[in-house]
């Protein structure tokens, strides 16, 4: 239902990627999702030429987030994040299997009973 809003289902989730990552790469959220590279580097692309996400190139990879500086972009991040806050935990689990950043060292590993 909700990616109706963002025009189709590819552009949602790659929006709740980078939601939930802060900052995404176009081989990492395809890989996350299980889907093919190149409609995930479309989304992107579009959301850049509209202004709400900047790019920026580290090495060979290109490094996308929100772009803050456009007005459009903080009503527009609001929205993702109602979307992102009703996710069902089966769906946040399914949604983001790979953990982006490394733990800080001496952090303990707390293991939830019953889940």
């Amino acid at each position: 239902m909700n990616e109706k809003i963002f025009g189709n289902k590819t552009a949602l989730l790659v929006l709740l990627q980078l939601y939930h990552h802060h900052e995404v790469h176009a081989r990492g959220v395809a890989t996350d999702l299980d889907v093919s590279l190149s409609p995930v580097q479309n989304q992107l692309d579009r959301f850049e030429q509209a202004g709400v996400l900047v790019s920026k190139k580290m090495g060979q990879t290109r490094i996308y987030t929100f772009n803050m500086k456009s007005p459009l972009t903080k009503p527009f991040k609001e929205l993702v994040g109602i979307i992102y806050e009703t996710l069902s935990r089966e769906d946040h689990q399914e949604l983001f299997p790979t953990r982006r950043k490394p733990r800080v060292k001496g952090k303990p590993v707390l293991i939830r009973k019953g889940t």
